[in-house]
Order: C-alpha cells, then structure tokens, then sequence
C-alpha cells in the first residue's frame, strides 16, 4: 500500500482511512522536552512584538548568529523556516543538474522538481552503515552545479566523517561546484559537527540550519542559511519584506543564547536511545547508528506495511519511508520521545514481534 504523505501531521495519514486520532506522535522529529521554560514564562511578555513591524533584515537575530558562529552578519540569510530559504535556492538553481545524497528529505527534490532541475541521486546503504559514499558521489560529479547533503541525515539520523565531508567540499571547490548541507539537526549532536567554520573561505558553500527542531517551536517558522556575501545577497533580493514575524526573530535570539538547554536535551536523548536501542535490538529489529533524535527502524520486511498499520490501530504514528527514495516502505523512522511515550512504544512493539 501507498499510504499518503504526512510528516509531522497525522492527520492526513489516518483521516482518509478513517482510522483513531493519533495519541502518540513518533513521526514528528522536533525535541521531546519541549519549548524551554523561560519561553513558557514568558510568553505574556511577548505580546507587544506583534503591534509593529518586524525588523526587515532581522539584523539582532543575526547579528547573535555571527557572533556564536564566528561569522560575518552578511554571510547570514533568516527565513520563515529552512523551506522558505530552500525555496529560494531552488530558484537560484533553477535549471540546474543537481546530485542529492538520498534516502534524505523529500523537499529537496521537490523544490527541485518546482525548479526545472535535472536531478541525479547517490544512494546510502544499510550495508554501508549508512556512511556517506564519498567515491561514489565523486564518481557522478561530472556537469552537477549543486551537491545536497543532510548532514546529520533525515531520516537515517547518522552523521557523516568530518574529514569526507572536508575532502568533498575540496572537490567541489576544484571543480566550481556548489555544495548545500542541511544541518537542520547538528545540536542534537554533542560535538555539533558542522562545515560553517569554512564560509569564509569557500565561495561554494552553503550551509542550511533550522531553529524549529532543537527548541520544539516548529509553529513559529524561523531559520537561516550562511554563505558568501554575494550568494546572501541574491537570495535575499528573492524574499519577500518582513518574511520572518517579530516574535519568531525574537524568541530566536533567546534560544541561540540557551546552551543549558541545548546540553540538556543532549543528555537526555543519548540516555533515552541507550534504553530504546538495546530493547529494539533484542526485538530482532536494526536500528540506524543515529546521532539525533529519531532513527530508521528496520530489520523485518515491508515495515511501513506490516508494523505501520497495528501501531495506528493502538493511536500510535511512525514515519512511513515510500517518499524516502531508496527505502520503499521497508523501514520506519521514529522519534525519540518522553521516557513514557518511548516504553509504550516499545510494549507495542513487543506485542507485534510476538504476535
């Protein structure tokens, strides 16, 4: 079966098969601890952000940025959440060949496809661990304008060796071609790996980040993409003004400032998939060597057929892979979630493997 598509919504996944409302969420991959308590608290405060106009350049939320990453203020692009700054790649790209590393995040191609870009895909493999094919990527470099990494990876959650990441940026920039690395989940990565150290001296990379995932506040829809000064400014002149609300460049700011609370969630994660990862695997299940917070489930045929189906009877939803190229519905991809939400998972799928 080709079960529809629905991310972080599971609505559109049971409403046409008119199955039980979702209780548990395991498809959505944003942090588990939810919004940080001094957003929370001080939520009444904010309310006067919204009688003015935003600030057009969002110049404090970048100027916060620049001033953690080490970075020029001009060398930053915020958006209404990474896909408002992936849509304006795919337009500076438009017609263009691109080589997306895949299975990966269905917008990617999407917004190529928008775009009137020929797409061409290198494959990760479970054999491989799901390692980053650097051979093989270079194997296929011939006429790409822009390579596509997800760095760490969705759905897979594994991040890729530094230096293959800086031995391919090198080729690239060898031969005059673009690189974008969506790094959309690299604080939930305790060492952060990240490629941003390098804008300053590479004229072809861009580097994706999004602030919805690591602070739970995906309804407010605010990210940023860093790169050289001219590729910002091209991009920026696609935007529309006042792209990202007063609020969102706000609570933005605060956020980038919380380290505690980036490093709470750390720990609290790796403690979580530590227990969740050895029950799944006396389940006889594989699990990807995720280094965030969700992981590709596997290890019995046709998962998102045969497992996805009893877990949404028991008002649980996973993430199906059929819009996953490469995978064909044989994983799922679940999120880390509370302590309690994560054992009533695993006694689901216990009773699944021993029925």
């Amino acid at each position: 079966m080709k079960w529809p598509s629905h991310g972080a919504n599971p609505q559109y996944l049971t409403d046409p098969l008119q199955l039980p409302e979702v209780t548990y969420d395991f498809s959505v991959n944003v942090n588990p601890l939810g919004t940080p308590a001094w957003l929370q608290e001080q939520w009444g405060s904010f309310f006067e952000l919204i009688t003015n106009y935003p600030d057009p350049h969002a110049e404090d939320l970048r100027r916060t940025i620049a001033l953690q990453e080490g970075i020029s203020e001009k060398q930053i692009l915020v958006g209404n959440g990474a896909s408002e700054l992936l849509t304006l790649i795919g337009r500076e790209f438009a017609g263009k060949r691109l080589l997306i590393v895949e299975p990966t995040f269905s917008e990617y191609r999407m917004i190529a496809s928008m775009n009137n870009c020929t797409v061409e895909s290198v494959f990760l493999t479970e054999s491989e661990g799901w390692g980053l094919p650097l051979e093989r990527i270079k194997s296929k470099l011939g006429g790409i304008d822009l390579v596509v990494i997800c760095h760490p990876n969705n759905p897979t959650g594994v991040s890729y060796k530094q230096n293959k990441l800086f031995e391919l940026l090198n080729e690239l920039e060898r031969r005059g071609v673009s690189l974008l690395v969506d790094e959309a989940f690299y604080d939930f990565v305790h060492n952060e790996p990240t490629l941003i150290q390098h804008i300053n001296e590479s004229s072809h990379l861009i580097i994706l980040r999004s602030l919805t995932k690591m602070y739970s506040i995906p309804g407010l829809r605010v990210g940023y993409l860093a790169g050289s000064e001219r590729l910002v400014q091209k991009l920026a002149s696609y935007q529309p003004t006042w792209s990202v609300n007063a609020l969102a460049q706000h609570i933005a700011v605060g956020c980038i400032n919380d380290h505690s609370y980036r490093q709470q969630t750390r720990e609290f994660i790796y403690s979580e998939k530590e227990q969740v990862f050895s029950r799944l695997k006396k389940l006889s299940f594989t699990v990807s060597k995720s280094d965030v917070n969700y992981y590709l489930l596997g290890g019995y045929p046709s998962l998102s057929d045969t497992l996805l189906p009893f877990l949404l009877k028991n008002r649980v939803a996973v993430r199906h892979t059929y819009n996953f190229p490469g995978l064909n519905g044989d994983y799922v991809r679940l999120a880390i979630r509370t302590k309690q939400e994560n054992d009533y998972l695993l006694e689901l799928l216990e009773r699944w493997v021993q029925a």
